[in-house]
Parts: structure tokens; C-alpha cells; sequence
């Protein structure tokens, strides 16, 4: 019988070389340097910023990753009292000097918006109340936070309020804290319609701040809304009133403008969506079943009994198909488009919180103190500004920051033992890590 030879010859277990540690530097060398680049301390917030951005988990889960892969004893404990003495104001003064030295040294617009985090208990207190959840977790206890980044979409600034707070009731006190923090002049603030009431209005008018808001049409009264729908918009696409005034020849008068910007692919994605609603609405009169959800389309005598659909409604809201409203009192020079395009960059502030909440699992938050709440915060947010530089420089080598995270990760060194001799080794880069490597080291 003929015996062929192994493709792998038996080699004794004494020549054997043997993998005897290992440690992950990759990620220290990209985001720390990173950390290091925007002037964030020189303590344990560097590497559990980078934890973060590596392996987003508890904070026992944290201790465990850093020991085994990293190569860095911080026990649970100590990373618990080290959240203790984390010190917000230092840590945003940082960012808004890095951003602002991005910027050319002015920070002359900037974007606010709010989401919610909410906690897997029933338990209330002082900070963790029930409220309206922009996770659909109505049903749980939340905080709200409030994030300011520039027009890049680079962090800043950020604060937290008890769960039930109306998001409205925040921009106030957002706005005039970074304008005493930083003594912010001429400074244009973007915001949602969320933000919109006319004490919100007000009050950046007082500070002589200008604003971008977004205006919502249909709570408006119908004799503005008569001249809205009075323009024809498939000849212009924007619309322009002073309200103050009722005419739209008051410039000179006031500064306070409303824009109206039509687009037909909105008025088609309106339309669907009220078509689609209407049609669910229909179904569930027919199956005679209990309706849970009230909807304004619905036509209902008395309290409790619904006789069809509300058409007079739905021609009513058809009318506002397409149309999206903008509130500013920049200066008429500011074209339509200017304005229409700034707040559009609100999406920046939004992918923020979409990284926040998925790249660096922001949410769940397993903690209970506010000190230790405001810490973790403090963790994402240092995480969340290395993230978007990172992502800025990596995108001029056209990696994206997913990529880089999984190749970083092979990124090592480490010691071998053959026999009685121990020798240092490290990993081989190939052509993508190289590349990673040299554009962030090399800025």
C-alpha cells in the first residue's frame, strides 16, 4: 500500500511556535490619534472613547474587551468612578474649540435638534420620566437629549433633560447657554418645526440671533394660507410673504420671512401616504372592527361613533401637497435657495444621532445615577466627534469608517515562543490598512 506524503508533516509539539499574548493596536493608532489631534485629556476617557467606536457594549463588556484584546486593565469599577469625574463643560469647550478651529475660527451657523433614549425599567425618578418617545417606547421611562453640530455635521455641544420634556421647551435654553458658553455673535441657528412657537421666535429675536425654523402651513390661519394657495407654483416653486404685514412687498419694513418651497416629487409622496392611510382607514370601517387610533380623516358623531371617512378633511390637507414652510429673518439678499439649503443640512444632525444610536449604541443605558447617565453620555459624544473626523479623512481614500473598524481590528503585536525563545511579532498590513494608516498619520 502505497503511503503518500501529508501536505502538512508532523512537526513535534517542542517545535511548534506558539502565540503566547496579543493586542489590538490598530484602533489606538487611527482614532487615537484622532482623540489626541482634537485635545481631548490624556486619561481613561481615550480608550474608552475608543472602545466605544470598536466594541459599543456594557461597561463590564467594555472592561472585558479592553483587558483581553487591547491589552488594558480598567476594571468595571474603576470605569464607573471614572465617570464620576467627567466634567461636561470641559469636554464640550474642547469640541467646540476643535469644530471651531475647522470652521476658520467662526462659527457663524450651527444646527439644534432633539432625540430620546429610553431605559429597560419601569422605575421613574427625577430624570428618567415617560414621554413622547422618538423610539416608539412610550411605555418606558427616557431622557431627552438635545445635540448642536455645525454644517459639516461635526458634534459640539449637547444637553439632557427629563424624559417629559416637550422638545420645544428646550431650544431656549439650549440656544442661550451656547450663546453665554461660547459668546457666540451673529450666529444663525437652524432648527426644526418642532422648535417653532412664537416665544421661541421671539426669543432669538430678542438675543438678535438669526434662525432658519421650519414653519408648519397647516396650523396657520387661512387667510395666510389663502395667498399661499393663491400662487402658482408649477410656474415659481417658491413663495415668499412678510407676515407681519399681509403683503409680500414689506421688506424694507421687516425682516421676518416666510418661504415656501414646492417640489413635486413631495407632492407625490404626500399624496401616497394620505391615499395609503385613507385606504387602511376604509378597510377597518368595513371589518366593522374597533378603531384604537382616531385619525383627523375620520368623520365621528358624538364620541365615539365614525360614519365614514372626513373628505372635506382630505381635500382640505391635499391642498398643502408638496409644499414645506420656512421661517427666517435673515435678510432678504439670502436667497430662497440659501435658506432652503441650510435647513435642508439639518439630515447632519439626524445622522448624528442615527450614529449615536447604531454605531455606538447610545441606547441601552444601564445606568441609573444622573453623574453616571451624564457620563456615559459624555463617553458617545467624545466618540461620536473622533467618528465624523475619522469619517472625513477616510472618505478622501474612499474607505468607509465600517471598513476601517474591521481591518484596524488585525492591526496588532504580540510576542512568539518557539521552544525556549520568545520573539516580538506584529501583524502585516496589506494595501487597504497601509493606506488607512498613512492618510490618518499622515495629516
Amino acid at each position: 500500500m502505497e503511503v503518500r506524503p501529508s501536505l502538512f508533516p508532523f512537526t513535534p509539539e517542542s517545535e511548534r511556535a506558539k502565540l503566547v499574548n496579543w493586542r489590538i493596536t490598530g484602533f489606538h493608532q487611527v482614532f487615537g490619534s484622532i482623540y489626541d489631534r482634537i485635545g481631548f485629556p490624556q486619561n481613561h476617557l481615550r480608550d474608552l472613547a475608543i472602545a466605544r467606536i470598536a466594541y459599543p457594549r456594557s461597561k463590564l463588556a467594555t472592561a472585558r474587551y479592553l483587558e483581553q484584546y487591547l491589552g488594558i486593565s480598567l476594571s468595571e469599577d474603576k470605569i464607573y468612578r471614572f465617570l464620576d469625574t467627567l466634567d461636561k463643560n470641559e469636554l464640550t469647550q474642547i469640541a467646540f474649540n476643535f469644530v471651531k478651529k475647522k470652521n476658520g475660527n467662526s462659527m457663524a451657523l450651527v444646527f439644534y435638534d432633539v432625540t430620546t433614549l429610553y431605559f429597560e425599567t419601569n422605575d421613574e425618578d427625577g430624570l428618567r420620566k415617560k414621554g413622547y418617545s422618538k423610539d416608539h417606547k412610550n411605555d418606558l421611562p427616557q431622557i431627552v437629549i438635545g445635540l448642536f453640530v455645525d454644517k459639516d455635521g461635526y458634534p459640539f455641544d449637547f444637553d439632557f433633560y427629563d424624559g417629559k420634556t416637550f422638545e420645544g421647551h428646550t431650544f431656549s435654553k439650549a440656544v442661550n447657554s451656547l450663546v453665554e458658553k461660547y459668546q457666540l455673535n451673529n450666529l444663525v441657528v437652524v432648527a426644526d418645526a418642532g422648535m417653532l412657537s412664537e416665544q421661541n421666535i421671539n426669543f432669538l429675536e430678542t438675543l438678535k440671533l438669526g434662525y432658519i425654523v421650519g414653519a408648519r402651513l397647516k396650523g396657520m390661519s387661512e387667510k395666510f394660507k389663502s395667498q399661499i394657495f393663491s400662487h402658482d407654483f408649477t410656474k415659481c416653486s417658491t413663495y415668499e410673504m412678510f407676515p407681519t404685514n399681509n403683503t409680500t412687498s414689506s421688506k424694507e419694513t421687516n425682516t421676518k420671512r416666510l418661504i415656501v418651497d414646492y417640489s413635486e416629487k413631495r407632492a407625490r409622496k404626500d399624496n401616497l401616504n394620505r391615499e395609503r392611510l385613507v385606504k387602511v382607514l376604509e378597510a377597518k370601517i368595513n371589518s366593522k372592527k374597533p378603531l384604537t387610533k382616531r385619525s383627523k380623516y375620520l368623520l365621528v358623531q358624538g364620541k365615539d361613533q365614525v360614519l365614514g371617512i372626513d373628505q372635506v378633511k382630505v381635500d382640505l390637507d391635499q391642498r398643502h401637497d408638496g409644499l414645506k414652510g420656512y421661517w427666517t429673518n435673515l435678510k432678504a439678499e439670502i436667497k430662497h435657495q440659501q435658506v432652503i439649503d441650510q435647513y435642508h443640512n439639518l439630515w447632519k444632525v439626524e445622522k448624528a444621532f442615527r450614529m449615536s444610536k447604531s454605531d455606538l449604541l447610545e441606547r441601552p443605558i444601564f445606568h441609573r445615577k444622573e453623574k453616571r447617565i451624564a457620563g456615559h453620555l459624555l463617553i458617545c459624544f467624545s466618540s461620536l466627534l473622533v467618528m465624523k473626523e475619522t469619517e472625513r479623512l477616510l472618505k478622501e481614500i474612499k474607505i468607509s469608517l465600517n471598513k476601517s473598524i474591521e481591518l484596524l481590528g488585525k492591526i496588532g503585536q504580540g510576542e512568539m515562543r518557539l521552544g525556549k525563545i520568545t520573539m516580538p511579532i506584529e501583524s502585516d498590513l496589506n494595501p487597504e490598512t497601509d493606506q488607512i494608516l498613512n492618510q490618518i498619520l499622515g495629516h
